[in-house]
């Protein structure tokens, strides 16, 4: 049976080693690239090497990563090239190969190599990790969610809410020489069993000779990173490997893949009856209306498949839904070896391997991550936060960040509890520093003088005027370069702004930025513009990108360097409010383990350039809204963003309430716009007074999918949500999604719903709707809809 050592073969860690020369001494400093966490506790062992000999020359051990300068002298080595080679150990003394990265020291700063918010704490709501050893499982606890670790399997079982998520264990599936492999037992090591992390290796042995050595990282939040390196002790013909997630048919009711399209709905909704090949997915998720499980991967990079379109499979298979990651479909030669997942050359000692025709690796190394939903508890909601945004041209705003007292009181007096400050509080665009700090105070404390809580703008952006520009500009941008050339948005001076990669050193001065503006402004919390969107990025500079099968870079989609990012903000933020609020504007993109650190997600962007006259049921199915927009089955209140021309803002609370979800009034933020804010927002605070006149938040809440029994509703088309409360009855959002003008008949079950269905008013108007025959009868237009009260 093959050896693995799962503590040095089944990760690498990427450092970027930045340098600086004086006379005849190296200087460097190393970082870790993306992910903050692991640093803490662990050191570096960086020795430099002779190219031309492989001889050590020096080697010093760091501690205090990326803060720490080390130097080398340079005096007695001859001349010719030298490289770093960097042993990654983390704090339980587990062993990584590193991939180095260089890079010339920068100017110093007061952020570079910040760990602000790098803490092991475990935040509110979530609650600490809980272990159980058994043989041969393991079993982990996180809030609402049950992991169970098997012998031969990756995941026996995973509990959401108490309740099953998969038909049967999740598998590796793999083909040795044409026979399919069946996997033994091999010794479980817990190398961490913390309230924040458990951390533990595992080895799997075939008979067929090839093994897979196993670490899993098990955070608070419910994300298990797998890493797999797959090896084997003679040479064999790896035909297939493959990841089996058998979901429960009856769960599997709708799908959400990551990323999706602008202008509509595609990746989200339904699940289809046909088997589906998706192509490469970086986040995958499957589920119903109340719990759910992801998959999530960060690209392709070392996957072997002629059919790229089929890399990503969906299958009906009897009571399962079963996805299934094919990693492998290419036959790939395996052979004992020492070259970390180098493919052999035929060169020198290399020279026999490649006599065995076709690929030929020593070890294939793979990492992915599993998350089940819903993520945490719901504490407050969009309905308690309710949010307002002052952009650029609202009404009462005065350049420079002066808004009228007569605005802030009528934003308070409509029952606006938490206002956004736009980006326009910084001259960079989306950067955490402002020359306006006066200005900027002042509007603070009129908001807090009003009782309304005051979140700043931060974006995913990186602005050519901000000051470290030239020095960690370029090398921190998303490629292919994208976002705005003419950035001009007054009153912020004419710039260029580009999306930012998180995987880079911007992450660092986002945060620490952050921590800053909490403290220098009193803010009660951030709002988030896409900086939780892990986009694709081909940056090798940062560490992203990786060269595909044929020579070009293929982007990385990076999970865990955002996921880095998300959690310090939400630590910055809660470390120093406990109820502050972390709101992200995330449109299209519902990757759990970067937009779980939200408070709250604002979603419907993707509709902003529709035009009328399209079919709104088509645009934005219910099925679809359910799967993404509504947020009870991933742990992350939801707001809906109005957008576009497809459907009024009126309108578009006839799905959202329909989902128990409210609807932003959104403020005149472009000169060339038709300004309805006041109308907007006088229709939102009628809602919020309804919903608190009625008592919302005590009410049991019976959605149109499940209420049967309670309320019918014809014609087909027409729904209603109702919520019911134990002292104030019911109260019914009654919606026509039928495409026409209809007349609605809507019948009560009285007893049911412990009402007598004599009492019936229109909640937002108090007019009495007359009962007939235990009915009412309500006319709606397309997208019309009303709020009944049955007290």
């Amino acid at each position: 049976m093959a050896k693995s050592d799962s503590t040095s073969s089944t990760r690498k860690i990427k450092l970027r080693v930045y340098t600086h020369y004086e006379k005849r001494k190296v200087h460097a400093r190393v970082h870790v690239v993306g992910e903050s966490y692991i640093v803490l506790g662990a050191r570096i062992e960086l020795a430099m090497i002779s190219q031309r000999t492989g001889k050590v020359l020096e080697c010093r051990t760091i501690r205090k990563i990326g803060q720490e300068v080390v130097t080398y002298q340079t005096r007695d080595i001859p001349s010719g090239c030298c490289v770093f080679r960097g042993t990654f150990v983390d704090r339980n003394d587990s062993r990584f190969n590193t991939e180095i990265l260089y890079d010339k020291m920068p100017e110093s700063t007061s952020w570079f190599g910040s760990r602000e918010a790098v803490s092991r704490e475990v935040p509110r709501p979530w609650t600490p990790l809980h272990t159980r050893k058994r043989s041969p499982g393991l079993d982990i606890a996180c809030w609402g969610r049950t992991y169970t670790f098997g012998g031969t399997s990756l995941v026996d079982q995973i509990l959401s809410r108490d309740t099953p998520l998969l038909e049967r264990p999740i598998r590796a599936v793999a083909t040795v020489s044409g026979k399919k492999a069946r996997w033994l037992p091999g010794r479980r090591r817990v190398l961490q069993d913390d309230r924040d992390q458990v951390i533990f290796s595992q080895a799997l042995a075939s008979q067929s000779g090839i093994s897979i050595s196993t670490r899993v990282e098990f955070d608070f939040d419910g994300v298990a990173r797998v890493d797999w390196g797959i090896s084997s002790d003679r040479v064999v013909s790896l035909d297939s490997l493959s990841i089996e997630i058998p979901i429960r048919g009856d769960l599997a009711k709708y799908l959400y893949h990551f990323p999706g399209e602008w202008g509509g709905v595609r990746n989200v909704g339904a699940l289809p009856k046909r088997n589906l090949k998706l192509g490469f997915r970086p986040f995958v998720w499957l589920g119903d209306e109340e719990r759910g499980l992801s998959w999530f991967c960060e690209s392709d990079a070392s996957w072997i498949n002629k059919d790229s379109l089929g890399v990503t499979e969906i299958r009906h298979e009897g009571r399962c839904v079963l996805l299934r990651i094919n990693l492998v479909s290419e036959s790939v030669n395996l052979v004992p070896g020492k070259h970390s997942g180098k493919a052999f050359t035929g060169f020198g000692e290399d020279a026999k391997p490649p006599a065995l025709g076709g690929k030929v690796m020593d070890v294939l190394q793979f990492s992915f991550g599993l998350q089940a939903t819903p993520i945490k508890p719901v504490e407050t909601d969009a309905w308690d936060h309710r949010i307002i945004c002052i952009g650029q041209a609202t009404k009462g705003f005065r350049s420079r960040l002066n808004v009228s007292n007569r605005a802030l009181d009528k934003l308070a007096n409509a029952g606006v509890k938490t206002v956004v400050l736009f980006e326009h509080w910084a001259d960079a665009e989306a950067y955490p520093g402002t020359p306006h700090t006066s200005a900027a105070r002042k509007f603070v404390q009129a908001c807090h003088d009003r009782g309304l809580k005051v979140l700043f703008y931060f974006g995913f952006l990186i602005s050519d005027i901000a000051p470290e520009w030239g020095s960690f500009g370029k090398d921190s941008l998303i490629l292919p370069k994208g976002g705005y050339p003419l950035f001009l948005y007054d009153p912020q001076p004419g710039q260029s702004a580009w999306r930012v990669c998180l995987n880079s050193a911007w992450q660092d001065l986002l945060v620490d930025g952050i921590a800053r503006a909490m403290e220098r402004f009193n803010l009660d919390g951030v709002y988030l513009d896409g900086t939780e969107f892990p986009f694709g990025c081909c940056n090798t500079e940062h560490g992203c990108g990786h060269v595909g099968p044929n020579g070009t870079v293929a982007p990385t989609y990076p999970i865990f360097g955002v996921r880095s990012a998300m959690r310090r903000i939400y630590h910055a933020v809660r470390s120093r409010r406990p109820n502050g609020l972390v709101n992200v504007h995330n449109s299209t993109c519902m990757t759990l383990p970067t937009l779980g650190w939200a408070t709250s997600y604002w979603d419907g962007e993707q509709f902003q350039n529709i035009e009328k006259g399209v079919n709104v049921g088509q645009l934005l199915p219910l099925d679809a809204f359910r799967a993404e927009f509504m947020g009870h089955q991933w742990g992350v209140p939801a707001e809906f963003l109005y957008a576009g021309n497809a459907y009024t803002f009126e309108q578009s609370w006839s799905f959202s309430l329909l989902h128990d979800i409210p609807v932003r009034p959104l403020p005149h933020f472009y000169a060339d716009e038709e300004d309805h804010t006041d109308e907007d927002l006088a229709l939102t605070s009628a809602i919020w007074k309804v919903m608190d006149r009625f008592g919302r938040k005590k009410s049991e809440w019976l959605p149109y999918w499940k209420n049967k029994g309670y309320v019918s509703v014809k014609p087909s088309g027409c729904y209603a949500s109702l919520y019911k409360h134990p002292k104030n009855g019911v109260l019914a959002v009654v919606s026509n999604q039928s495409g026409k003008s209809k007349s609605l008949t809507i019948e009560f079950n009285s007893k049911k719903l412990s009402i007598k269905g004599d009492d019936i008013s229109d909640a937002m108007v108090g007019s009495t709707i007359v009962a007939k025959e235990g009915k009412i009868r309500l006319d709606l237009d397309y997208l019309g809809w009303q709020m009944v009260w049955l007290k």
